[in-house]
């Protein structure tokens, strides 16, 4: 659980990344998303698109949240509500040397701009991996509706163990 974003590539270099905001419109945050060490500025390998669009979430693992509150709350300031509401405000700040010094992370799950090169989702994110990016282990490739719910379920037991909070 934390905030949706687009990164938009442009021969193979980070060219800007625009949180979803309103659904209208959302915020250039590319400055603070270039300090993010999740996020590949300049992919790798060359069998990448010229242009394209990655959507992923930012987020901040529980860990990092606790020690993140903790250094907060020793310096007097007032600890944040809960991981996703730390990213938010994270993303917003003018300041982007002190984005980098918080313990944020990313996972990508959709490329755009990319149609008919992968025959599968699953294919498109070996690619996204194999270009840089971080995506969730927490991934199956289902043949049915009854499988999807399987493993929805199995998400859903392991949701208190994930070292991030999920929706």
């Amino acid at each position: 659980d934390g905030v949706a974003l687009s990164l938009i590539y442009v021969n193979g270099a980070l060219d800007k990344a625009v949180t979803r905001g309103d659904v209208e419109s959302g915020d250039d945050v590319t400055a603070n998303v270039k300090t993010i060490k999740a996020i590949p500025l300049r992919l790798h390998g060359n069998d990448f698109p010229d242009s394209f669009e990655v959507r992923g979430e930012i987020f901040m693992p529980r860990k990092g949240f606790d020690a993140f509150n903790d250094e907060r709350v020793e310096i007097g300031e007032m600890p944040f509500a809960n991981p996703r509401n730390a990213t938010a405000g994270s993303l917003k700040m003018q300041q982007s040397a002190e984005v980098a010094r918080r313990p944020l992370d990313n996972y990508c799950y959709s490329l755009l701009g990319a149609e008919g090169r992968f025959a599968t989702h699953s294919d498109s994110l070996k690619a996204l991996r194999s270009w840089g990016f971080k995506t969730s282990n927490e991934t199956a490739v289902c043949q049915s509706i009854n499988e999807v719910i399987a493993f929805i379920e199995k998400i859903g037991a392991k949701r208190e163990s994930l070292p991030y909070d999920i929706d």
